[in-house]
C-alpha cells in the first residue's frame, strides 16, 4: 500500500510539473529593438504566465534568416524586407509584416567631443574616410576613429544606403555615391552596448545607433549630434518629439515578421505589442509608437 501511494504521489508530481511547463516563444533579430522587446515581453508575461518569451539579438539579418529557417517564432527587424525576401516568405505560409514603432538613428560621439552639429554629406565623408580629422567638421584637431555595426545589423544597412551613399539627398546623389564603402580603418562591433562602451573610452570615436539606445540605454556614455540633411535646413537633435513632428529626418520603422499559422501564442504577442498598453511600453523604451496620431511625448519623461 505504501509503495502504491509513493507511485501515485510521483505520478501526480510529474503531471503537475508537465502542466506547469511554460510554452516557449522566441523572438530573434534587431539589436536596436532588443531592450524594447524585453520590456514588452515582461509586460506580456505578467498577463500570460504560461508563455515564456525569450528575446535574442544578433541583428535584423539574423532574425530574418532564422525565421526563414523556422528557427525562431518572430523576427525583429529595423529595416523592411527586400522584395525578394517578401516573396520567399509568402511562399512559406501566411506571412505577416507588422510595424510596431519608429526610431531615429543617432550619430554618436564621446560626450567630451566638441563637435556640435553635422550634415548628411559630412557624415558620409566621415564614415567613408574622406574626412579624417575632427578639425574638418568644427572639432578639435585629431584623427577620427569610425565605429561600425556588423553586417547583420539592419541599422547599418539603412545607414549605408541612406547616409553613406546619400540616398536621402536624392536619386542623383545616390547614383553618384552608391559604390561608396565604409572606411577600411573602422572598428566593427556586434551591438549598441559594445559600441557605446568603445566610444565612452575613446574621445576620438564616432558611431551610430538607434535613438533609444543612445538616449536611454546608453545615456551618459555617448552624445547624440544634431543633424541636418543639407545644412540649409535646421540642425535637429534626435528625440521622440522631433521624430514625431517630422523635424528629425534620419528615422525608420521597426518591424516584426512572422508566419501567422504557426501558433496562437504568436498572434497573441502581436496583439499585445500593438495594443495601447504595448505601445506605451514602446514609447517608454525610447522609441516612437507606431500610432503616430496619439503620441504622448510626456510619457517618456522620468
Amino acid at each position: 500500500m505504501k509503495q502504491k501511494l509513493t507511485l501515485l504521489l510521483l505520478l501526480f508530481t510529474v503531471l503537475t510539473v508537465a502542466n506547469c511547463k511554460k510554452e516557449p516563444l522566441l523572438i530573434t533579430g534587431s539589436e536596436t529593438m532588443h531592450t524594447l522587446l524585453n520590456v514588452v515581453a515582461a509586460g506580456y508575461s505578467k498577463k500570460n504566465p504560461n508563455v515564456e518569451v525569450t528575446v535574442q539579438g544578433g541583428g535584423s539579418f539574423e532574425g530574418i534568416e532564422k525565421l526563414f529557417d523556422s528557427k525562431t517564432d518572430i523576427a525583429a527587424s529595423s529595416r523592411p524586407l527586400t522584395p525578394e525576401e517578401q516573396t520567399q516568405f509568402e511562399r512559406k505560409g501566411r506571412f505577416e509584416n507588422v510595424l510596431i514603432g519608429y526610431d531615429g538613428i543617432a550619430i554618436v560621439v564621446n560626450p567630451a567631443n566638441t563637435v556640435s552639429k553635422l550634415t548628411l554629406e559630412q557624415i558620409s565623408k566621415i564614415f567613408s574616410g574622406d574626412i579624417k580629422d575632427w578639425s574638418q567638421v568644427g572639432g578639435k584637431p585629431g584623427p577620427i576613429h569610425v565605429v561600425l555595426r556588423n553586417d547583420k545589423s539592419g541599422t547599418a544597412a539603412y545607414f549605408e544606403t541612406h547616409i553613406l551613399r546619400q540616398r536621402d539627398l536624392g536619386e542623383k546623389e545616390y547614383q553618384t555615391s552608391k559604390k561608396k564603402e565604409f572606411t577600411s580603418d573602422s572598428k566593427v562591433v556586434a551591438d549598441n552596448d559594445e559600441m557605446a562602451d568603445l566610444i565612452e573610452k575613446d574621445t576620438a570615436s564616432v558611431g551610430f545607433m538607434g535613438m533609444g539606445s543612445a538616449q536611454i540605454q546608453n545615456k551618459g556614455k555617448v552624445k547624440a549630434i544634431p543633424y541636418s540633411k543639407t545644412g540649409k535646413d535646421p540642425f535637429v537633435e534626435p528625440s521622440i518629439q522631433n521624430v514625431s513632428e517630422r523635424k528629425y529626418k534620419l528615422s525608420r520603422g521597426l518591424y516584426l515578421f512572422y508566419l501567422s499559422d504557426r501558433g496562437k501564442k504568436i498572434d497573441e504577442f502581436i496583439t499585445y505589442i500593438t495594443s495601447e498598453e504595448g505601445q506605451a511600453m514602446v514609447l517608454k523604451s525610447g522609441y516612437l509608437r507606431s500610432s503616430l496620431s496619439t503620441v504622448e511625448v510626456e510619457a517618456i519623461k522620468p
